[in-house]
């Protein structure tokens, strides 16, 4: 299995992705395959060199460039996201709190639909806030992720939480933050320390993604959308999931 290194990801998510997005590990993990290829396809259209033919051998030369670098930038991408690599790097490696497998988890994934929709076309199946707002062409790929990692920087810290409600004490914390037998889930460790149960984990990653902002905010925080077209968009995804009653993966 290759190795990726992670500055060279970030710069292939630059080429692929606009410069002004914020991006880091979060934004990686969230990446998923048509994604990926979305933004790919966008970006060597206003890079091959053929859309130019009639321009200076110069001008021909750095679209050559610019189009070999898209297209280098896709291929580490699309290599990358594949689950297995995706299973050994994450950005709960960085993290001390138990990250909990949520709708915008890896697992469930983005625009992992089977064959290939347009971003103004709904794909027929349940659909979160953010993959919604992404189909109707609201907000770029780019975007949503940095919504996901914004909403899930909101979460208190699951340790945290244990000891307000006395479950843990500030001792048992940092002991749980010392093992390394699972490493980056919190709430494993605990378990596996015996100062938690499954049952107190799971009660705690519940009210965690409770006390999160919910992920329409960060546009309205941002000046992208009101708090009124938020509310309308979704009413209009309750409408679409009704439409396709499913559990989410």
């Amino acid at each position: 299995m290759p190795v990726f290194a992670e500055t060279e990801l970030i710069e292939a998510c630059r080429v692929l992705f606009s410069s002004d997005v914020q991006i880091n590990r979060d934004f990686l993990y969230y990446l998923q395959p048509s994604g990926i290829k979305s933004a790919y396809r966008k970006k060597a259209k206003e890079t091959h060199p053929d859309c130019c033919v009639t321009a200076e051998p110069e001008e021909h030369e750095r679209r050559n460039e610019l189009f070999r670098g898209v297209s280098q930038a896709y291929k580490l991408l699309d290599s990358f996201s594949s689950d297995n690599h995706k299973k050994l790097w994450s950005p709960a490696d960085l993290r001390t709190d138990y990250q909990a497998s949520s709708s915008y988890s890896a697992g469930q994934g983005y625009g992992d639909a089977q064959q290939e929709q347009s971003q103004f076309s709904l794909p027929k199946r349940h659909l979160e806030a953010g993959l919604y707002l992404y189909y109707r062409g609201v907000i770029s790929y780019a975007e949503m992720i940095e919504a996901l990692v914004w909403q899930r920087r909101q979460r208190p810290i699951i340790g945290n939480i244990a000891e307000t409600w006395g479950w843990l004490k500030n001792a048992d914390v940092q002991a749980i933050n010392r093992h390394h037998g699972r490493r980056g889930r919190f709430g494993a460790r605990a378990v596996d320390l015996g100062y938690l149960t499954p049952f107190q984990v799971q009660v705690l990653l519940r009210h965690q993604r409770q006390s999160q902002k919910l992920f329409g905010q960060y546009f309205v925080e941002q000046g992208r959308l009101t708090s009124a077209e938020v509310e309308a968009y979704i009413r209009s995804q309750r409408q679409h999931n009704a439409r396709y009653r499913q559990s989410p993966i």
